[in-house]
């Protein structure tokens, strides 16, 4: 049932504890200030400079570089080296980042079940731990030989016989064990980042409204620096001839992935000793859920949630013959990929850091609106250049969008600026990880619907390489499709309130409904399971050919 019941604020729980209890306003008049600036919770502005906060920046850069390099490698390793198809590799992209779609329920364990009193480093060591073990164990292991045993046939529009005879065919098969891992590391990672977007909670929380979103903001300016770690490593590290590059030496994976495990190493000590941390109880799971399941039901939780999948959803569709498209007609070397993703980083951390110094009070609808717009028409000039031979060249292909970058990266910050402002004290790991889990689960299932999508279209490697006006026309339609789609995804903006204080009023004000919040953790629960299982089927031989993981049929 639907209620209209009025849900107190911070500052009139205080209010009522003071009328209830007068000899506490010695106490209360030391919390007065932050109150009157709008903070969510007591303690004043933090510094995330501090010796007691510092550690949390090291969490988020140790992370930035694991993600960008365990996202980075999938396209030289898996597309250039091993072959794999673009419906493989798009599967490849999404399992990688999976493990992200469980951080609500790692948050409910961070958030009830403290180890030595501590419901967040303790799980970040952990996290790390495995990271680093996963790592240094891909560090030490070989993937195998190229499909090509000579780089330059990848050129060729069609093999002799005895070359057919001397290739690979089993290289794309070989990578499956690193996809594996490379899940795990991740898997690792989003433990300690779960553990770290709680305390990140409750330091934002504590900031005056006009200044909410600094520390917030700060972290992420961290996470895109360091991405660029992870990004040179594979630009620079997997640049020869077998990766798609002109470099006479490489690294290889291993190298890569001993990069990611000396990271996860320097994580380790600085999830203890550079973050303080109060000591906690653990909470009654049956009580905690109740409170937990209470949040959702709440109006402005659930419509934020509604919002950022069905948004993100449309807006992430994309096209699964893009890295055929970058690397047989674009001409892409992995260096150039990844000079331009360091690029693209740089832009978006300077885009947050503007956010952040100008941008905090901007209205978040035409914020979206703006910046979703403006990235679509960046991107379709060189997009449809190259697709029809206008001009083609590799900067030109990935020099252009770095612009939308600067959009993209404003546009994602507001979403996460809302969820500051309906977080519970006691759930913040949970309720966190929960609206960044279904919003993160709205990739995997755009990338199903997007391999549904593609399916129609003859967009296969072999196609691609002729260069053909049938092949041109297939890849356009998938790309109009992609675009139509991501304006579509403007239309859910009616569920967003423009700012922090109409955020405010609908939790206080908007009512509940039980109804929905059931509606919502089922959904939730069926496309999780359903994300996963068509994304496995899609990345195993005797699967990936079935309509439901994208193929043609079996």
């Amino acid at each position: 049932m639907s209620s209209t019941q009025h849900d107190p604020t911070y500052a009139e729980r205080l209010g009522s504890e003071v009328a209830a209890n007068p000899a506490a306003v010695d106490d209360v008049s030391k919390l007065s200030m932050n109150v009157e600036e709008g903070a969510l919770r007591p303690g004043g502005t933090p510094s995330i400079f501090s010796k007691n906060n510092v550690g949390l920046l090291v969490q988020y850069a140790a992370i930035g570089v694991v993600y960008a390099s365990l996202y980075a490698v999938v396209y030289p390793a898996f597309t250039v080296y091993l072959r794999m198809e673009g419906v493989e590799t798009s599967s490849i992209y999404i399992l990688i980042v999976l493990p992200y779609t469980l951080k609500c329920f790692i948050g409910i364990i961070t958030d009830c079940y403290p180890i030595f009193g501590y419901r967040r480093r303790p799980y970040m060591v952990m996290g790390w731990t495995l990271c680093f073990v996963c790592c240094l164990v891909m560090a030490c292991m070989n993937i195998g030989d190229p499909y090509y045993p000579d780089p330059t046939w990848a050129d060729l529009t069609s093999l002799t016989a005895e070359q057919e005879a001397q290739l690979n065919t089993d290289a794309p098969n070989s990578g499956t064990t690193y996809v594996l891992l490379m899940i795990l590391a991740n898997l690792g990672s989003v433990l300690a980042f779960t553990a770290s977007d709680g305390i990140l909670v409750e330091l934002s929380q504590r900031e005056a409204l006009e200044v909410r979103g600094t520390t917030q903001t700060m972290v992420y300016v961290v996470q895109d620096l360091f991405k660029i770690v992870g990004t040179a490593a594979v630009g620079f590290g997997l640049n020869s001839a077998d990766y798609g590059g002109s470099f006479a030496n490489t690294i290889g994976l291993q190298g890569v992935m001993a990069i990611n495990a000396c990271f996860s190493f320097i994580a380790i000590p600085a999830s203890w000793f550079l973050i303080s941390e109060k000591k906690s109880e653990a909470q009654n799971i049956g009580e905690y859920w109740n409170k937990f399941f209470d949040l959702i039901t709440h109006r402005a939780v659930y419509q934020l949630i509604i919002f950022r999948f069905f948004h993100n959803m449309f807006a992430w569709i994309s096209v699964t013959a893009s890295s055929p498209v970058q690397s047989v007609w674009a001409e892409v070397e992995p260096m150039t990929s990844s000079v331009a993703t360091i690029l693209g980083n740089f832009v978006a951390a300077s885009a947050l850091y503007i956010m952040k110094r100008w941008g905090l009070g901007w209205n978040w609808h035409w914020v979206i609106i703006v910046c979703q717009v403006g990235a679509i028409i960046i991107d379709c000039f060189p997009t449809f250049f190259t697709i029809w031979d206008v001009f083609r060249n590799q900067w030109f292909w990935l020099g252009v969008p770095l612009i939308s970058d600067f959009p993209d990266a404003i546009g994602y910050i507001v979403t996460t600026y809302a969820l500051l402002e309906v977080i519970e004290e006691g759930n913040e790991a949970a309720t966190y990880g929960m609206v960044t889990a279904v919003s993160t689960l709205a990739s995997p299932f755009a990338t199903v619907i997007t391999k549904n999508i593609d399916a129609n279209f003859d967009l296969s490697y072999a196609t691609i390489q002729t260069d053909s006006t049938f092949a041109r026309q297939q890849v356009t339609y998938a790309y109009v499709i992609m675009y139509c789609m991501q304006i579509f995804s403007l239309v859910f903006l009616f569920l967003l309130p423009k700012q922090k204080a109409q955020m405010q009023e609908l939790l206080a004000r908007g009512g509940k409904s039980r109804r929905v919040g059931i509606v919502i953790l089922c959904i939730a629960l069926f496309l999780f399971i359903w994300s996963v299982m068509t994304n496995l089927m899609s990345i195993f031989p005797a699967t990936s050919c079935l309509s439901i993981a994208g193929g043609t049929g079996c």
